[in-house]
């Protein structure tokens, strides 16, 4: 008796072990170990809200334009993040010599710069804010938003990010800073490690696959 008692904890003890090792096995093939950060490899932070696409306020969220099981030569899109005041000088610099070259380049029906018919870019511009409301001559608001883009002849969305709601996440950056973000979601491109005059735009030449290949 004492014997099948024993032979059935034994047997009993095998059978947790082996759930355990199975459990521990898949969790480990299943579970994404990438860090998520805002370095370059790293997974890029979560990124949503509402945006002006030109003639409403809509909802966007990065993890639309991610594919998990993307891997280099399959299609998808990469996305291109501008952080950004619109009190900024250097970003209204960047907005009227920059931007209007970069979008006819990458974005609309017929850009200058082929990719292969399977990939796709989009940038989107999040606005967050430097100063405090109050402080003179420094305004913010969808409206100024609205009227930022407008300015600029801007064709991509801007999002309302103005409550600096993302600044745990993506950090405490000046602007404009940028990153590149694969189809994966991972970051390829980031301005703070970024060598001294290395651009997004550099970056971007020079990771998105060309069309006709």
């Amino acid at each position: 008796m004492n014997n099948d008692e024993a032979g059935a904890r034994s047997d009993g003890l095998i059978i947790v072990t082996v759930i355990f090792v199975v459990a521990f096995t898949y969790i480990a093939l299943t579970t994404n170990p990438v860090y998520t950060g805002i370095g370059v490899g790293d997974r890029a932070p979560d990124l949503q809200g509402m945006v002006y696409d030109g003639s409403e306020w809509a909802s966007f969220n990065l993890e639309d334009n991610v594919d998990d099981d993307w891997v280099e030569g399959m299609g998808g899109t990469w996305t291109m993040v501008e952080f950004m005041d619109t009190n900024c000088g250097y970003c209204r610099t960047v907005a009227q010599e920059d931007f209007p070259t970069q979008q006819n380049k990458w974005l609309g029906e017929n850009p200058t710069r082929s990719t292969p018919n399977n990939i796709t870019v989009e940038f989107v511009a999040v606005s967050i804010s430097l100063w405090d409301e109050n402080t003179e001559g420094k305004e913010y608001g969808r409206d100024i938003i609205i009227k930022f883009r407008t300015d600029f002849g801007h064709e991509f969305p801007y999002m309302d990010a103005q409550d600096n709601s993302y600044q745990d996440d993506w950090g405490r950056l000046g602007t404009p800073t940028y990153f590149l973000i694969s189809p994966d979601g991972i970051i390829q491109y980031a301005t703070p490690e970024a060598s001294a005059g290395y651009t997004v735009w550099e970056a971007m030449e020079e990771l998105i696959p060309r069309g006709g290949i």
